[in-house]
């Protein structure tokens, strides 16, 4: 009985460390100035043991800041070494190669200390939108213009405040203000998981985490094992071709499937390009994991162990394991679509049970002034999911990132722009059996009537749409233009004069099936609800 009592205790403990993860996000999410944060949720939060392993994080945030957090505590700790750490301390950096794989994305560190020793840390990720340098465009020629890159430093000792790192960060952006607010959001949701973490262990009388650690690493291994074993052992490889900026970029993935774990190698994919779409190997990594982990371990909680059942790994210098000093701004733009070479790799060991190719990166609408008013605007534009076995897939969903978008009316009152329109893309979802996600159209301009930029540093698949499985059908590929006639088509900056408007179609999901197997209710539902043209209906969905 005591050792089923002991197991009931640990899961509890288990639960409840997630909760202070989720607590953590939520005061990140209130406290942070930038509306991607505060309405879109791109960030992570999580609780890590007294060795730097992730123990576990808020169901709040991204697989690219989650997964590349897990690595990052460690490295921290590589350059400031815990013996070094005092109470209060707090560890900050936005080092691609160390943190979240560009500029933009800090990482602040806080060791949590009881009777004067560490028993664990507190760690999260957000998205500051302007840290200087060219700002949010793919044109670098080098991460050096990308913004300020601060290595691993102390944001406070003890009670005091690193004030000269945040004059730096203050100096170099367009909106200090909300820079240095979003940086000291971080450093108080960190406090506020400190202090969830002690009352958690006071109220366990727990004068370490050792005991649940250790409980929570075996039952993830072993679980993850299992479902990983699922999968039949073999060599899988899959190819996937991108707009990329200049050039099309080629990825590619070589699977091995071996008894409860799985190696991808990504050599052979393209040489990092310049352009500031290359991707260090751990944002690589966080996504081609997450991929995997989506399709076989989705039950599994989320932590070290889990993590180490897969390796990821590339030779140097290639776009999806760029090394420095190539830019990196919009790396999701390949981190992204790895989720999709994953799953291109798992259909062929688990055909049928695979989900059909989504948009894959997010769409990152960055506007700035180009009049007399100065302004940063950042949203995201989503596209569909591809359809899965059984069902539909979502529209204008995420896939595989998980934030929201920033509500118009949030948008608009945070910067001088105005959406006149925001609505599904009809006939965007892959037609098939089961119908891909709808992408949407977004319609924006200035409210004040002068020049805007826009980076089009993340519109991807603007050539081709996603791929369908079993005979499905693409979704339909993006496009973006300008009222004035001018059309979009590479990841460069575009003037939006005053009185245009940009106009941007995003991706839909790939379809599953044979389109002529779809329920005909669920196709009359489909055309009432103007999510598929009568002429696709008839075209598309009838059998020859």
């Amino acid at each position: 009985m005591s050792d089923t009592l002991d197991i009931v205790a640990q899961n509890v403990l288990w639960n409840r460390l997630v909760s202070v993860c989720e607590e953590q996000a939520n005061a990140l999410m209130r406290a942070a100035f930038g509306a991607i944060v505060r309405e879109a949720g791109d960030l992570s939060a999580g609780v890590f043991d007294a060795n730097g392993d992730m123990l576990a994080q808020a169901v709040t945030g991204t697989p690219g800041h989650v997964n590349t957090m897990a690595a990052s505590v460690r490295a921290m700790l590589y350059f400031v070494p815990a013996d070094s750490l005092k109470p209060g301390d707090v560890l900050v950096t936005n080092d691609p190669w160390l943190g979240a794989g560009h500029v933009f994305d800090f990482v602040v560190v806080t060791p949590a200390f009881l009777d004067g020793e560490i028993v664990g840390y507190l760690a999260s990720t957000s998205h500051i939108v302007d840290i200087g340098g060219r700002g949010w465009s793919a044109e670098a020629a080098s991460v050096f213009e990308e913004g300020v890159i601060f290595p691993v430093m102390h944001l406070r000792r003890g009670k005091t405040l690193n004030e000269d790192f945040l004059a730096i960060v203050t100096s170099n952006s367009r909106i200090p203000h909300e820079a240095r607010g979003d940086i000291l959001s971080l450093l108080s949701c960190n406090d506020t998981g400190v202090t969830r973490l002690l009352d958690l262990m006071g109220e366990y009388g727990l004068t370490d985490l050792n005991a649940v650690s250790e409980f929570i690493f075996e039952r993830s291994a072993a679980g993850t094992r299992k479902a990983l074993a699922r999968a039949p052992q073999g060599v899988y490889e899959n190819t996937m071709t991108l707009d990329g900026y200049d050039a099309p970029i080629e990825l590619k993935a070589r699977m091995t499937i071996s008894d409860g774990s799985i190696a991808v190698d990504l050599s052979g994919s393209s040489p990092a390009v310049e352009r500031g779409i290359n991707c260090p190997l751990n944002y690589s990594a966080a996504y081609a994991s997450f991929g995997i982990r989506a399709l076989l371990t989705p039950e599994i909680p989320n932590n070290q162990a889990s993590l180490d059942a897969i390796t990821i790994t590339a030779e140097p210098g290639l776009v999806v394991s760029a090394e420095r000093p190539s830019p990196v701004s919009a790396r999701h733009v390949i981190g992204q679509a790895l989720p999709d070479l994953m799953l291109g790799c798992l259909e062929q060991a688990l055909p049928g049970e695979v989900l059909a190719e989504s948009a894959g990166a997010l769409w990152t609408l960055s506007l700035s002034g180009a009049g007399k008013t100065p302004f940063t605007s950042l949203n995201v534009a989503l596209g569909g999911m591809g359809a899965r076995p059984v069902t539909d897939g979502l529209s204008t969903t995420a896939f595989p990132s998980g934030v929201g978008s920033v509500p118009v009316e949030a948008a608009e009152v945070g910067s001088p722009v105005i959406y006149h329109s925001k609505e599904f893309v009809c006939d965007s979802g892959g037609a098939g059996q089961y119908r891909g996600g709808l992408g949407q159209q977004i319609e924006i301009g200035s409210r004040i009537n002068e020049d805007m930029f826009m980076s089009a540093a993340a519109f991807e698949r603007l050539t081709s749409g996603p791929e369908g499985r079993q005979n499905g059908k693409r979704g339909a590929n993006g496009e973006v233009s300008i009222t004035d006639g001018t059309r979009v088509t590479d990841k460069g900056m575009y003037r939006i004069p005053a009185g245009e408007r940009v106009i941007l179609k995003t991706p839909g999901g790939g379809g599953y099936g044979d389109p002529s197997a779809r329920d005909r209710t669920l196709l009359d539902q489909d055309v009432e609800n103007g999510l598929v043209s009568q002429h696709a209906a008839q075209k598309i969905y009838t059998a020859e």
